[in-house]
């Protein structure tokens, strides 16, 4: 009688899986949720002793409760769901583990039969159809044990995603957010007097917003600006940004506003001059609030006007009442 022909087969016996890897994996992220839970239980513990013994009240203390609520209500999801991670990754170990033990006793059972490996997988001479029944019932026997395997794995990959986007959504949540700030002195007041090319004038207006807006600023402090030219920087900026900038002006005194022609043309007399904020709103920040000037101890100064013939004489105009500071506040956007 012919000996049967031989059988190859990829090796459907070995999973190339490593529960012990796994296993450990599972114990971090078990140690991950239990820190996460004493970290909520130290902020817990510490706000319950500034609520009670120190009676903290009012729109501030009630603000910050409800602050850290919704940060410790994160904290502890995240420690519960870590130690589901964990969990669901010892069992994917013991499930692994446990089918390869079959599948080992499956392999074990074809000793017997001579077998060779190669690129291609193994392939079994079966010497009588005894043993080709045994390689053919042994080859089914590890499809249905791996068939087994995939649904369990795909039924935790799911879970395993459902986890991973809990995670992401808590991580965007609490994304440290930023706000860059340009502090920015444009020196309106530097040379502000006929013919003088000195400091800025507005015709220089348009190169500022390109230096606020290439610098991706979120607030501009702006000094020595007069205030009809800041509405024209508004304009730039949300020109160039595409985003909505909300402008606060406070008004340090009034000056003569002269440009760099000579004789005078289109000198502004008594034109507001001090500070301005801008503040440029998007995922962060909200818009502007309560704005007012913050008046300085600090003299103020004159500028003298040139004769204008024979005959006449210098004119001096004051300048100001001296020094200004402006405060505004910014809301940030509540998370």
């Amino acid at each position: 009688m012919a000996e049967p022909a031989p059988i190859t087969t990829t090796d459907l016996w070995d999973l190339k899986a490593d529960p012990v890897r796994l296993e450990k994996l599972a114990d971090t992220w078990r140690s991950l949720g239990a820190k996460a839970g004493s970290a909520e239980k130290l902020i817990n513990d510490a706000a319950h002793l500034v609520f009670t013994k120190d009676h903290w009240t009012g729109d501030t203390a009630t603000s910050f409760n409800d602050y850290r609520k919704k940060f410790t209500a994160d904290v502890e999801l995240f420690g519960k769901w870590a130690a589901n991670v964990g969990d669901l990754l010892s069992y994917t170990a013991t499930v692994l583990r446990v089918q390869q033990g079959l599948l080992d006793e499956e392999r074990k059972r074809l000793n017997g039969v001579p077998a060779s490996a190669d690129l291609s997988g193994l392939t079994f001479r079966p010497r009588d159809a005894e043993q080709a029944r045994l390689v053919s019932g042994a080859i089914t026997t590890a499809k249905e044990i791996r068939r087994r395997v995939d649904e369990v794995l795909a039924e935790k990959k799911r879970d395993m995603k459902f986890y991973q986007d809990q995670f992401e959504a808590i991580s965007k949540e609490w994304k440290p957010r930023t706000v860059r700030l340009l502090n920015f002195n444009i020196g309106q007041g530097a040379g502000n007097s006929p013919g003088d090319s000195a400091g800025t004038d507005s015709e220089d207006i348009s190169k500022i917003a390109g230096v606020i807006a290439g610098q991706d600023t979120d607030i501009a402090t702006v000094q020595e600006v007069f205030k009809h030219d800041i509405y024209n920087l508004e304009e730039e900026l949300e020109n160039r940004t595409g985003d909505n900038w909300d402008v606060r002006f406070e008004e340090a005194s009034k000056k003569y506003h002269a440009n760099d022609d000579w004789p005078i043309i289109g000198d502004i007399i008594n034109a507001p001059f001090g500070n301005a904020v801008l503040v440029r709103e998007g995922d962060v920040i909200e818009g502007t609030g309560d704005s007012e000037r913050v008046k300085l101890d600090v003299e103020g100064g004159s500028i003298t006007l040139p004769a204008n013939g024979p005959g006449t004489g210098d004119t001096r105009i004051d300048d100001g009442e001296g020094r200004s500071a402006a405060r505004t506040e910014v809301e940030i956007k509540p998370r």
